[in-house]
């Protein structure tokens, strides 16, 4: 009776973080879209900006891409960090059907 619990506890939970795992990770994806539509929409405009002398404006929105750029790649990291511990485990404890 306990090892049943203890199943169905284990199961739900892997459904649960599996779940988040996947929302987070479609999020991310779509929001990283966004900003590539951004930056292609920001590469279009940006001669508007030159030709009328305002140029400086987009040197902030440049340095946020700059640092968007630097935190996906932190982020990316951390991703493929977690991949590699997660295939690790699940092949070296199959028992746990991950």
């Amino acid at each position: 009776m306990m090892f049943n619990n203890l199943a169905q506890g284990w199961h739900n939970t892997k459904r649960v973080m599996g779940d988040a795992w996947n929302h987070t990770t479609k999020l991310a994806a779509q929001f990283d879209s966004g900003m590539k539509v951004g930056r292609r929409l920001l590469a279009s405009v940006a001669p508007i900006f030159d030709q009328l002398g305002g140029s400086q404006h987009l040197k902030p929105i440049m340095s946020g891409l700059t640092a968007y750029d630097k935190g996906k790649s932190d982020v990316m990291q951390g991703y493929n960090n977690v991949a590699h511990h997660y295939n690790r485990i699940r092949r070296t404890v199959p028992e746990l059907e991950l």
